[in-house]
């Protein structure tokens, strides 16, 4: 479920936005949690670390925008912040907030799409790491992390590789393996990260996972094979 709040003062724009995140959460089968907020001082007062987005507009009465990200930050320095303003030269000051992202009003359907397909990107993935969210070509997919096969690092870029498909993320196997359950999945090698619930068999210095047959470093070979006993031994229990 991915928590996003809308903090608006202007009770048209809200209702505008809200639709648009609830239009772009069914054609990209996403769950969506949304919660609208219309002044800062109560976002503020009744902030809870629920949320994955905030979307933040600029000028409000009581106070602002801006001053409210600051305060946000000081409770939250994680969620993806979105700044929701009627004039481009705001959004340049969301760098002293860590703002991943600005609109502009009105706020057309098109253009929220393209830029919330960006946004998705920068959302910090749940401490649980059971999910990934994945950018492909066109849209978003929302990836279990029982679907993936295997991780391969590749430049700059971790393909995802499923029994429906591959998909591309621009991050670093780090980055990747933090964000799956570390007792589902290990590493074969230096850019390769399995996941241990497709694994048909070992042999040698060859694994097979889900129909293919991916090397396993001697360095690696160890501490692979002692993860994939833990592995079994956890399922006869």
């Amino acid at each position: 479920m991915l928590g996003i709040a809308i903090v608006e003062d202007d009770r048209d724009h809200a209702a505008l936005l809200e639709a648009h995140i609830r239009q772009y959460a069914a054609e990209h089968h996403l769950q969506v949690s949304v919660r609208l907020f219309h002044d800062a001082v109560t976002f503020l007062d009744q902030y809870t670390a629920d949320y994955q987005i905030v979307f933040m507009d600029i000028m409000m009465p009581m106070l602002d925008g801006m001053q409210a990200a600051r305060l946000l930050r000081q409770k939250d320095n994680k969620v993806a912040l979105v700044f929701v303003t009627t004039m481009r030269q705001y959004a340049v000051q969301g760098y002293e907030v860590d703002a991943c992202d600005f609109l502009v009003k009105p706020v057309t359907y098109p253009e929220f799409a393209l830029k919330f397909t960006r946004i998705l990107t920068k959302v910090p993935q749940p401490d649980t790491g059971r999910e990934v969210f994945l950018k492909t070509e066109n849209s978003f997919v929302r990836l279990s992390s029982r679907d993936i096969l295997y991780v391969e690092v590749k430049g700059h870029y971790c393909i995802y590789h499923t029994a429906n498909g591959e998909y591309r993320r621009y991050q670093t196997m780090k980055s990747a393996a933090s964000s799956l359950p570390a007792d589902s999945f290990a590493r074969c090698n230096n850019y390769l990260l399995v996941n241990l619930a497709h694994v048909s068999r070992m042999d040698g210095m060859e694994v097979h996972v889900g129909g293919a047959v991916l090397p396993v470093s001697y360095p690696r070979r160890k501490a692979f094979a002692d993860a994939m006993a833990k592995y079994m031994e956890r399922g006869k229990q």
